[in-house]
């Protein structure tokens, strides 16, 4: 099974149809939710995304209430919590990319457990995906089941 790991600008999405690329983001959640793939996050992911939802209510995109739902949603989500690489590989790939720490976290911890690193950040994926190539694009992104089902019929 495809372990994946998923920034919060991938996850944020699952809460919020309106945004680009919300229907790949729910590829990925749908490939989770049906066994599909391991679903790996740091640990500081529920802190990250509960801020997103903070983020997206000031700014309109959901009401508190909706906002209060999305946080209940995300603490209950059972994608796999890992602890966080050592802070150095992670300030190394910071200084070797031009991304902050945060950022980087999340392509150290996918080098640690050897998955895919897929994000909707495009400085951060223009950044890293030409020498790292477990970096990937939202949108390029296809449901296992349907890479499945491509694998089967001989790539056609």
């Amino acid at each position: 099974m495809p372990s994946l790991v998923v920034d919060a600008s991938v996850a944020i999405k699952w809460f919020n149809p309106a945004e680009a690329l919300a229907n790949c983001a729910n590829l990925i959640r749908d490939d989770y939710v049906h066994g599909r793939v391991d679903l790996m996050v740091p640990a500081f992911w529920d802190y990250e995304m509960v801020n997103g939802m903070n983020k997206a209510v000031a700014r309109g995109d959901l009401t508190a209430e909706e906002g209060r739902a999305a946080v209940r949603l995300i603490l209950a989500i059972q994608a796999r919590r890992v602890p966080l690489p050592p802070p150095d590989e992670s300030y190394e790939l910071a200084q070797r990319y031009q991304r902050s720490v945060y950022d980087s976290w999340y392509v150290a911890l996918a080098q640690h457990v050897g998955g895919e690193f897929w994000t909707a950040d495009r400085k951060l994926y223009y950044a890293m995906h030409e020498s790292l190539a477990f970096v990937r694009w939202l949108g390029d992104y296809q449901s296992a089941e349907a890479a499945s089902d491509k694998e089967n019929r001989g790539g056609l």
